[in-house]
């Protein structure tokens, strides 16, 4: 996190000489700063910071003019969302990064600036639904393997070889960034305990009756929501 104005190691803020800041197209400026961000080194601290970030909380460009007359603009990541937007008046975190460009996280005393919002990108919806919407996901993706002959037959000889039960009751969730798979575990590798081994491959067939296969260790974070028990395990970089 940084001052209102950079040390002199650190990257300036986009000004009104760069020409980034006038990109004609909202999505692609928040695409350009979603690549920056997406493998800038704090990017795991940022995103626990603000969990709902690209989610639940939209991607959001703010911009602002600063003393010195320079206006900086970046992706708001941290600070108070309520009413389903960022209030700019009070403290909030600017990345300001684009593309290629690393770009920093600038801290904004929205008090002392008049600062606004450019637009915003809605994010995927919520982190991960509640319970019942789990339930019906996980319901759709059994009936899904049920209708499957070839799916049923492949899984009786997997099952058979590894001591599986009947069916696949594996639910899952894998995240990669903006995208969210959830679904059944029904092909994949077995730990020497009986477990899915997540550093390994695996195939889903998501409730929508779809299958892909994943690289279950280049994902942000794994969660079982079936098997008895809670287990999340999150990767980033």
């Amino acid at each position: 996190m940084t001052n209102l104005t950079p040390r002199s190691h650190e990257p300036n803020p986009h000004d009104d000489s760069d020409p980034l800041d006038f990109l004609s197209n909202l999505g692609e400026d928040v695409s350009a700063a979603q690549q920056a961000l997406f493998v800038h080194p704090e990017l795991a601290s940022w995103m626990e910071r603000t969990p709902g970030l690209g989610h639940d909380i939209p991607w959001t460009i703010a911009s602002f003019t600063a003393e010195t007359g320079r206006r900086v603009s970046g992706l708001v990541v941290a600070g108070c969302f309520t009413s389903g937007k960022w209030d700019l008046t009070t403290d909030f975190v600017l990345f300001t990064g684009r593309a290629r460009h690393p770009g920093t996280f600038l801290t904004v005393n929205g008090a002392r600036v008049n600062a606004r919002q450019q637009g915003s990108v809605p994010g995927v919806g919520p982190r991960r639904p509640d319970c019942m919407t789990l339930l019906k996901e996980l319901q759709a993706a059994s009936m899904a393997w049920a209708a499957r002959p070839s799916l049923q037959a492949h899984w009786a000889v997997f099952a058979a070889t590894h001591g599986c039960s009947a069916m696949p009751d594996m639910f899952v969730e894998l995240r990669f960034q903006d995208k969210c798979y959830r679904g059944l575990i029904i092909n994949g590798t077995l730990d020497s305990t009986g477990l899915w081994d997540m550093e390994q491959s695996v195939e889903l067939l998501l409730p929508t009756g779809r299958t892909v296969e994943l690289l279950a260790d280049q994902a942000d974070s794994v969660t079982f929501l079936t098997g008895g028990e809670h287990y999340d395990l999150k990767r980033f970089g």
